[in-house]
């Protein structure tokens, strides 16, 4: 089963599962979103990928520089751990994650979310790979991910269980929007997909022929 195939059936589960008022907001929050225009003006193929220095759970820092020292880097943003859409994408993701990695991938997942919430990310989802942590979303702002929750959403997250401050670690109510990113060593993005509609991925299969064409190039 593809990824948006799953996606799309926990979205259902999800649908059935949730009081209308809240899905509601949480609906004309996506449709704002995607008429906002900001998945179009964000960092997408072709442009130069902003650099970072992220610390992972364990608080050792992580850099692009180092990584693209070592190949190709795949970014994977996502809202948080509590978002079961984004929990699911980075599962998929790991079963892939050999296969990434033999293409000569690194990877990186990055989050707002505190690092007591990233190491359980992590453990949850099983993840090879590190989730890094990006306080205030300083990194997703550079890409242009970075996006505040209106107070009506922000009162039915609380009125669901979802506090982002406490979450977080800091106050700000924003949110990073999902996006994966295939970053070449040079530093300049070969691939971008940006989800305003969280409960929208590309499947990690698609991944493949990007890697492979990279590895391609280096070799010549």
């Amino acid at each position: 089963m593809r990824l948006q195939d799953e996606l799309d059936a926990l979205r259902d589960r999800d649908h059935e599962n949730t009081p209308p008022h809240i899905w509601r907001v949480r609906q004309e929050a996506i449709n704002d979103l995607v008429s906002s225009g900001i998945a179009e003006r964000a960092i997408h193929a072709g442009d130069q990928a902003p650099g970072f220095r992220l610390r992972d759970p364990d608080g050792n820092v992580i850099s692009s520089d180092d990584l693209l020292n070592r190949g190709p880097v795949l970014i994977i943003f996502y809202r948080g751990g509590w978002c079961p859409y984004c929990s699911l994408n980075l599962r998929v993701i790991q079963t892939v994650a050999s296969q990434l990695h033999s293409l000569g991938a690194s990877i990186v997942a990055i989050s707002q979310q505190s690092a007591h919430e990233s190491r359980s990310t992590e453990r949850m989802n099983g993840l090879s790979f590190p989730s890094l942590v990006d306080r205030g979303g300083k990194v997703a702002r550079a890409f242009g991910l970075r996006w505040k929750l209106s107070p009506e959403l922000r009162a039915t997250e609380i009125e669901s269980g979802l506090d982002l401050a406490a979450v977080n670690g800091e106050s700000s109510w924003t949110l990073t929007m999902p996006a994966l990113y295939v970053i070449r060593p040079d530093g300049i993005v070969e691939y971008a997909d940006i989800s305003p509609n969280y409960t929208r991925r590309c499947d990690p299969t698609e991944l493949f022929p990007i890697l492979s064409h990279i590895r391609a190039c280096l070799m010549h």
